[in-house]
């Protein structure tokens, strides 16, 4: 289990590129080529991975705005999405390195409440999911280029670039109240909110590490750990 809470700016493992639109039908969280991430479904997975993570939390003495878990929990899914229709598009499946790294979450995932097993398992492999189905297309494409005995660095070079194009081609859009933007090569957190953070409170809610004293300013509802 991760030690801590992935902060926005560095849930690009997989570099991702993304990009935030405030113009999805109410009740969508993001919008994923032909398919849709739910508010609802956000919403369950970040409580799933709060209470998977409640344990540790609280024997490290950390609380986090559940904004941050949904925001970890809105990009995960976003990748996991587009990692399946990847895979589908030139037909591969997960393959050893997935299932290893499944193989050894499930382990850990055995002191997880059993409600919120599947959404954990779900959000903390989404990751080497998508590496694995980058690394099998960048082997289909160099193939295809006629490219003989390619580099690891090759391999995940042209895997990427599917990645990268992927969102222009089949369009990638978030719900602006996740607060995620892509910003040179990066998907960091910024205040894309529809309203204005005014008040002193309202923007250290804005900052990328909250302070202690103002995470345990919010109410109990809004707060992991």
């Amino acid at each position: 289990m991760n030690k801590r809470l992935m902060s926005a700016s560095a849930i690009v493992a997989a570099g991702l590129v993304l990009s935030a639109c405030g113009n999805l039908t109410p009740g969508v969280a993001a919008q994923v080529g032909d398919e849709t991430i739910s508010t609802q479904r956000v919403d369950a997975v970040a409580t799933s991975y709060c209470t998977a993570l409640s344990d540790q939390l609280e024997a490290q003495g950390t609380v986090v705005p559940m904004s941050f878990v949904k925001r970890s929990a809105v990009y995960s899914l976003t990748l996991r999405s587009m990692a399946d229709q990847i895979a589908e598009e030139f037909g591969v499946t997960p393959g050893s390195t997935y299932r290893h790294a499944l193989a050894q979450q499930e382990v850990q995932a055995r002191s997880v409440p059993e409600e919120a097993r599947a959404d954990f398992l779900e959000v903390s492999t989404a990751n080497a999911y998508a590496s694995d189905v980058l690394d099998q297309v960048g082997r289909i494409k160099l193939a295809a280029a006629g490219v003989a005995n390619p580099t690891l660095e090759q391999i995940g070079e042209a895997g990427m670039d599917v990645f990268r194009v992927w969102p222009d081609i089949n369009g990638l859009e978030f719900d602006p109240r996740y607060g995620l933007e892509h910003r040179d090569g990066e998907v960091e957190p910024v205040d894309t909110n529809t309203s204005v953070a005014v008040s002193e409170q309202a923007l250290r809610g804005l900052d990328e590490e909250p302070t202690p004293a103002y995470v345990a300013s919010l109410p109990a509802t809004q707060r992991c750990g």
